[in-house]
């Protein structure tokens, strides 16, 4: 028998072991209810079954990219017989909805997740995303118009630090050029308002 056809066995042996995983989890959001699999459930599941056959699956390859506030992580793992060292190469994508840094460490939970219960042909009878469209679209919204009213109300402020230049200089030469300069730096408006009114607040001080 040959080494290769030792490693389908052992991931067959998973298979058999692993034949159906329920639902453990709940997604809820606005209108949008539904059960799904925790990432949890099918890792501790299937571990289970990986180590008592002698097999393990290591990432060796993976790409990401962001979009927003959606990364996407396509990665390449080898599922691997320990007692011979033969193994294949599996690949897997997943995507993760986050504002701040966390979206590439859900995208990866995410291919991990769908990797084992593609690999070992687990049926679950969950829906394809834990997160659903609604909700991702929702948060990607709100997102939007939370920036563009901060951009709005950022924007008011300007002809109040002209006008607080203009009282410091007593014109308005170098303005363009100093608001160009924080601006690409990425000090807003808010924060030159509140630099130009200390200065005033100082020169208050100075000549009282």
């Amino acid at each position: 028998m040959s080494e290769k056809v030792k490693l389908y066995q052992k991931i067959s042996a998973v298979m058999k072991d692993v034949e159906y995983l329920s639902k453990d989890d709940k997604v809820e959001f606005n209108n949008t209810k539904y059960k799904a699999i925790s990432e949890e459930k099918v890792t501790s599941t299937v571990r289970e079954s990986l180590v008592r056959n002698g097999l393990i699956i290591i990432p060796v390859e993976q790409e990401h990219r962001r979009e927003g506030t959606l990364s996407t992580v396509d990665t390449k793992y080898k599922i691997i017989d320990i007692e011979t060292g033969e193994y294949e190469i599996i690949v897997s994508s997943g995507t993760g909805a986050d504002t701040q840094d966390k979206g590439v460490g859900k995208a990866m939970t995410y291919a991990y997740k769908y990797l084992l219960l593609r690999t070992f042909a687990i049926p679950t009878g969950e829906d394809p995303d834990k997160v659903s469209s609604a909700e991702l679209d929702a948060k990607q919204k709100a997102e939007e118009e939370k920036r563009a009213k901060a951009a709005e109300e950022d924007a008011k402020k300007l002809p109040v630090i002209k006008a607080k230049w203009e009282t410091l200089a007593g014109n308005l030469d170098g303005f363009e050029e100093w608001h160009s300069k924080n601006i690409k730096s990425g000090i807003t408006n808010e924060q030159m308002d509140k630099l130009l009114a200390k200065k005033l607040l100082d020169r208050q001080k100075e000549a009282s």
